[in-house]
């Protein structure tokens, strides 16, 4: 009977992979959520393997607050050029 805690698990996991990648890599704050999600998940996971149910809380929250953070912190500037020049280099087939 332990293939319902497993497969919700495994469920849990793939959402939360879904949605840190859906993330705009340029947008701080959608960085800042999807790593916060990713840390809050690792941080329950080895919290729970190391210390058990509070340890999973105390996981979570850590993982969460070092996944924002460094989500936020390690945003690439946007690249600027590339879809401009391509529009303005081929716009004049268009009229």
């Amino acid at each position: 009977m332990r293939k319902q805690p497993a497969m919700s698990g495994v469920i849990f996991a793939g959402l939360l992979v879904a949605t840190a990648a859906s993330a705009d890599p340029y947008n701080p704050a959608e960085r800042a959520i999807g790593g916060g999600l990713v840390g809050a998940g690792t941080g329950a996971l080895i919290g729970a393997i190391a210390g058990g149910g509070h340890g999973a809380g105390i996981g979570a929250a850590v993982g969460g607050g070092l996944g924002a953070v460094a989500g936020a912190a390690t945003t690439p500037a946007r690249p600027r050029h590339a879809y401009r020049h391509h529009y303005y280099r081929h716009a004049g087939q268009y009229y």
